[in-house]
């Protein structure tokens, strides 16, 4: 068989550095990494935070830190989806501009009035400082959502992915510098304002250009019922995501407000990592099985079947992380935070837990965007949001343990407004995902049996630590799917993913 001459290679490999494809797959590797190193970053941040901080200075930066994101969330608007959503947006940038400078500064100002209260009647000016440089960074972050948009919209993934890594390594070092100058508190504040700005200023530099104050009152009225929406649907998000550190830091105090935070953290963490594969995978194989077939019906059925196939395979693979985080949540808290944080441990294990009823959420929105019902999940959004916040506001007054209690119900209702949208809108087969599953628990409950007997043997062997938690962590993961695979072998469970139509061997 004639091979291609080294020549004919190098000539096919310039064409494709130059293809659409290679690009696509350039900018996909350095967004990517972006995220990578900021997740890294902020891990290594919090772990800083929670080793240098007391529980009550660590609460107070998580508490003041929740109410400064609700904040930006206002000041950023929709200032930049309107951009990308605006072909010719470049007629428009300045006034757009303009709208984020002032709605940042407004902000801005709020906080700072806030900053001279606390200060003033309260009496408590490193608290007022605090507040004051987490004010600071709300204008550069509303201009930036701008810049953001216009470099994503000129195609620059790989600048915006630079200058995003530049701002974490800033903003880190800043942190480290805080740190052993004794700031305390104001080190993680600081190194929050300082990626902001370096964001700022690179994205300047990079689109080479500087708004013009201006304002037509007929485009703000525009754009501002654009906005509109966009805010309302990312507060909404936002407040439930740190409403918990909010009414418990209300309810019991900031010390109790740290531990809680501290637990969300290390779960937020994990599911970053599961969910945004999850999402991918999600939307690459429910528009592929959109794209297979031009009648819509027959389309419909497609995107229930390969929906029904991935939560199968999502179901299988997220229980062992859940479960064994839970199982290791304890010795985990003290190497990663250390024994001053025993009381995050006990929250740990709930929180993990909630999140296994949480895990068909990554899979609705491409769902019901594809099905044609995106419509039905704003609603549900609202519902899932005000049963947490109600439960919290019920239970949060009673201790840490019961606002995480009433978090694992309102995950209950998650998940059965989940099931009820993707069953009747989606055409999932919920049934099915539920019988390919069940074996799973078989293989759980072997996971967990093994993990229990070696951590009550480990004392015995001298081993603990991270050595412990590795271990651990490899003898559950060796257990599950070894048992998974015998359970497959002998016809007792099926994978969807090993079959010729799973979703990761659709061709």
């Amino acid at each position: 068989m004639l091979r291609p001459s080294g020549s004919r290679l190098r000539l096919r490999g310039a064409r494709w550095l130059r293809s659409p494809m290679a690009r696509i797959v350039g900018d996909g590797t350095w967004t990517l990494t972006a995220k990578i190193i900021s997740q890294v970053a902020q891990i290594a941040a919090f772990i800083l935070a929670a080793r240098t901080l007391t529980s009550h200075e660590f609460g107070f930066y998580a508490y003041s830190s929740a109410f400064a994101l609700l904040f930006v969330a206002i000041a950023e608007g929709g200032w930049g989806e309107f951009v990308l959503n605006t072909p010719e947006y470049r007629h428009r940038l300045s006034e757009v501009a303009t709208i984020a400078i002032a709605s940042g500064g407004l902000v801005t100002m709020f906080g700072l009035s806030a900053t001279a209260v606390i200060d003033w009647y309260f009496q408590q000016p490193e608290e007022a400082a605090i507040i004051a440089l987490f004010s600071c960074w709300i204008l550069p972050s509303a201009l930036s959502t701008v810049y953001d948009a216009v470099i994503v919209a000129e195609g620059r993934l790989r600048d915006l992915a630079l200058i995003r890594i530049l701002g974490e390594a800033a903003g880190f070092a800043v942190v480290v510098l805080g740190i052993l100058s004794g700031w305390g508190v104001v080190s993680f504040v600081a190194g929050r304002l300082a990626y902001q700005l370096l964001v700022l200023a690179a994205s300047i530099v990079a689109v080479r250009w500087l708004p013009a104050i201006r304002l037509d009152w007929t485009f703000c009225r525009e754009l501002l019922a654009f906005s509109r929406h966009i805010v309302a649907n990312r507060f909404i998000i936002l407040f439930r995501s740190y409403s918990a550190t909010i009414l418990v830091g209300s309810f019991l105090g900031l010390a109790e407000a740290g531990y809680y935070r501290a637990a969300e953290r290390i779960v937020a963490a994990i599911s970053e990592l599961v969910g945004e594969p999850a999402r991918i995978l999600a939307w690459f194989n429910l528009r592929k099985a959109a794209a297979s077939s031009d009648d819509p019906a027959a389309a419909r059925l497609e995107i229930g079947r390969t929906a029904t196939s991935l939560m199968t395979v999502l179901v299988t693979v997220s229980l062992p992380i859940y479960v064994g985080l839970a199982l290791i949540a304890d010795p985990l808290v003290r190497v990663v935070l250390g024994d001053t944080w025993a009381p995050t441990a006990t929250l740990l294990s709930l929180l993990a837990l909630k999140q296994v009823l949480l895990i068909p959420g990554y899979v609705t929105e491409p769902l019901l965007t594809l099905s044609g019902n995106i419509r039905r999940m704003p609603p549900a959004v609202l519902i899932n949001s005000l049963v947490g916040v109600g439960l919290l506001l019920a239970l949060a007054p009673f201790g840490m343990l019961a606002a995480a209690l009433g978090q694992c119900a309102a995950s209950v209702v998650s998940f059965l407004v989940s099931v009820r949208l993707q069953s009747r809108y989606g055409s999932m087969r919920w049934d099915t995902v539920l019988r390919d599953c069940s074996f799973s628990l078989f293989a759980l409950l072997a996971m967990i049996v093994a993990v229990i007997t070696f951590s009550s043997m480990a004392g015995m062997l001298s081993v603990a630590g991270a050595p412990s938690i590795a271990l651990q962590v490899a003898i559950g993961t060796l257990i599950y799917f070894a048992t998974l695979a015998a359970g497959h072998r002998l016809g007792f469970a099926t994978f969807p993913v090993l079959g010729p139509r799973g979703p990761l061997n659709r061709g």
